[in-house]
């Protein structure tokens, strides 16, 4: 059975030899532990029928370690702002060449592409399962989704540095391929075991997951791969100097953390409901 990082690296090994493929492929199969407790949350929660409580808890947190259009489009604004504010780019052709790429990244997302909002797609999905939406109460959101999603937009839109935030996108986009094609089956034979779901019903609630899956975030990777290139040309910028390391360990860990605690409660319901 796929696990995350045999599904990740194959699309990796497709970028051209790069320092950014080097590095790619040195870090991310080190995070072994953190891959680990990520697919134990999504093991444990679609084992069995979960309460409302745990259902409510877990999109509402998983949600925040996934919604990257914000800072996609945040960093895409950032780029312009340095043109809008006469700030010195080298090359302004491959200025807006960084932006046309990140751009690519969110026109699913934003409809642009597909006539629907991918936030529609999630809280459909999320709202379905659930039962309804009292899922979106901040009461749900836990202290580590909140940290993830802190850390993630810091770096998109607070580093001053815009490569890092660059070099995060492409950390997410390749994580996420590999979460959505790792989930997808998993969240199918958990929907039709409930067996109150029809055919048409789970293809409706799980198309947020669905759309995600092959070429989209894979294209959505490479997207990300040449806005780096396009902004280290705009900026005569050397991205051999970057070591992504702490991205992935950092972006693996937090995200880890988040889906733990997701795990942990979702043990504690069980023992609960044992004991009763």
């Amino acid at each position: 059975m796929k696990n995350l990082i045999s599904i990740i690296t194959p699309v990796i090994d497709q970028m051209q030899e790069s320092h950014l493929k080097s590095q790619l492929l040195r870090y991310f199969p080190l995070q072994t532990n953190e891959f680990t407790t990520i697919e134990n949350s999504f093991k444990s929660l679609t084992s069995k029928k979960q309460s409302k409580e745990i259902l409510n808890l877990f999109f509402k947190s998983w949600s925040q370690t996934n919604n990257s259009a914000m800072t996609v489009a945040g960093l895409s604004n950032r780029m312009t702002m340095l043109v809008h504010k006469n700030k010195p780019v080298v090359s302004e052709h491959d200025l807006f060449k960084a932006v046309a790429s990140l751009n690519r990244i969110v026109d699913e997302d934003l409809a642009v592409v597909g006539r629907v909002l991918h936030s529609e797609l999630f809280y459909t999905m999320a709202t379905n399962i659930a039962g309804d939406d009292s899922w979106l109460s901040k009461q749900y959101l836990s202290k580590e989704a909140k940290a993830f999603k802190a850390w993630k937009d810091k770096n998109s839109l607070r580093d001053k540095d815009i490569m890092i935030g660059l070099l995060t996108t492409l950390v997410h986009e390749i994580y996420t391929h590999g979460e959505v094609e790792y989930i997808i089956p998993k969240f199918n034979t958990w929907l039709e075991a409930e067996g109150t779901y029809t055919d048409d019903e789970i293809a409706t609630s799980l198309a947020w997951i669905q759309v995600h899956c092959g070429a989209t975030e894979k294209d959505h990777f490479f997207h990300a791969v040449d806005a780096v290139n396009s902004y280290a040309k705009a900026q005569n910028i050397d991205v051999t100097t970057y070591n992504i390391e702490e991205i992935i360990t950092t972006y693996l860990q937090l995200k880890s953390e988040v889906m733990g605690v997701l795990d942990i409660q979702i043990a504690k319901a069980d023992e609960l409901a044992f004991q009763a």
